[in-house]
């Protein structure tokens, strides 16, 4: 059945990495093209110098719609197949609950080729990276997502270089002595917010990250400008932000929109959060939390949390604290749900929980059933019980579908790295790993 790999975003998408290239969607990050867009000679196509409306029949996604249509899984969608077959909700099943495309009408509109017409599928939805300007360097990112990593990758790596889908990106000193590149200044051009302003009119939804996107200027010109044009009215802005930044010009201008979403990465509270998500502040994110829980009701926000093998063994204490102590009324709680918005960190390789030594994942177990009992004991509804069970039963069956033995001796032997350029200790945020260290 077609409708088992069906997926509306080779319809009515455009999607652009912090380097400017377009791509299939984020998620195609883990297959092997990692979704990369391509005119006919195999160039790819960088929002710089292209509009968004000549990267619509790039090869690419033409295959990828004709296989769709066949009922076949593109490569590109890998990462989707894989969270549906362990029992994860997966970035296609809720693009399919929000975007009303059909495989039947897809299939007759879309020509032979897999080429489709504009006027039969308009761009509803963008997810824009606007560079790679970044205040933290989380310890799952890298310096092709954020420009705070530099200086740690070079110590790290010892090379001044690193390789992003458009080639080598060469590092150089600033007059203050840090590393930079100009490689991720492609959006400061006026062609890429023209091209932007050509295709608002029909915009039906926004997501926005970065690097972190409320650093970016511009980003706000954009927004008023929408606001000045009456598209606002008719869009939903949703934005994947690390919230150290948070202030009235933004809220009022959100107050404007038809929806705001903010998806907030917080993994955790205290020392974990501030561990991975290096060199961020808890009492500066917190505060930043409480006042987004009091914004209008155009404005939904959630706990965007990212599981590695530096939170796995404190999510049951997080999702303890976010439901007795946090004291949020509206952040996490959409349908009664007072849990958390969870990803899997499928890459870099060696924080994914598949290389958790075995031992480590019986722990993990034992945790996961111990908060099932207190969700239990505290009188949870029905449904919160079978919704909190779900979500950790998706994460222990991605966590022991595989184990990755490079991976774990990889994670032991960065870190330690890492710990000692940053003047950190994991041991002193996660215990657990005493003896392993």
């Amino acid at each position: 059945m077609k409708d088992n790999v069906f997926c509306p975003i080779p319809w009515n998408f455009s999607a652009i990495r912090s380097n400017g290239d377009f791509r299939v969607c984020c998620h195609a990050n883990q297959s092997e093209s990692r979704g990369i867009l391509e005119n006919a000679e195999g160039i790819n196509l960088n929002a710089h110098n292209t509009s968004f409306v000549e990267t619509r029949n790039a090869p690419r996604l033409s295959e990828m719609r004709k296989k769709m249509l066949a009922g076949e899984w593109p490569s590109e969608c890998v990462r989707c197949e894989n969270e549906e077959k362990n029992s994860l909700r997966s970035r296609r099943s809720y693009e399919r609950e929000t975007w009303h495309i059909d495989s039947d009408y897809a299939l007759e509109k879309t020509l032979e080729n897999g080429d489709i017409l504009e006027q039969d599928f308009p761009i509803h939805y963008i997810d824009l990276r606007f560079g790679n300007k970044c205040n933290l360097a989380c310890r799952m990112c890298g310096p092709q997502d954020s420009s705070s990593w530099y200086n740690d990758y070079v110590k790290l790596t010892g090379n001044e270089y690193f390789y992003d889908t458009h080639g080598k990106v060469s590092l150089r000193k600033n007059e203050v002595n840090k590393f930079v590149s100009s490689d991720y200044e492609w959006h400061d051009t006026e062609v890429f917010w023209q091209n932007l302003d050509d295709i608002s009119v029909d915009l039906k939804k926004i997501y926005m990250a970065g690097g972190e996107p409320l650093l970016i200027d511009k980003h706000y010109d954009f927004l008023e400008k929408c606001i000045e044009k009456d598209y606002a009215k008719n869009i939903i802005l949703e934005y994947n932000t690390n919230l150290t930044i948070l202030n009235e010009k933004i809220t009022r201008l959100w107050s404007e929109f038809k929806q705001v979403r903010v998806g907030a990465s917080i993994d955790g509270y205290g020392d974990v959060f501030e561990y991975q998500r290096h060199p961020a502040k808890w009492d500066i994110v917190y505060k930043n939390l409480q006042y987004l829980d009091t914004l209008p009701c155009n404005i939904s926000s959630w706990l965007a949390v990212t599981v590695t093998n530096y939170n796995i063994f404190h999510l049951s204490d997080f999702i303890k604290w976010k439901v007795e102590e946090s004291g949020f009324k509206r952040v996490s709680s959409s349908n009664g749900k007072p849990f958390i918005t969870h990803h899997m960190c499928h890459g870099p390789k060696h924080l994914n929980i598949k290389s958790l030594d075995f031992e480590l994942k019986q722990v993990v177990i034992g945790q996961f059933l111990e908060l099932r009992k207190w969700a239990k004991d505290k009188g949870m509804t029905l449904d919160q019980v079978e919704k909190l069970d779900k979500l950790l039963h998706g994460i222990e069956t991605f966590m022991m579908s595989d184990h990755d033995s490079k991976g774990w001796e990889d994670f032991r032997e960065i870190t330690k790295k890492l710990d000692s350029i940053r003047g950190e200790n994991i041991l002193n945020v996660v215990p657990e790993y005493e003896g392993y260290f």
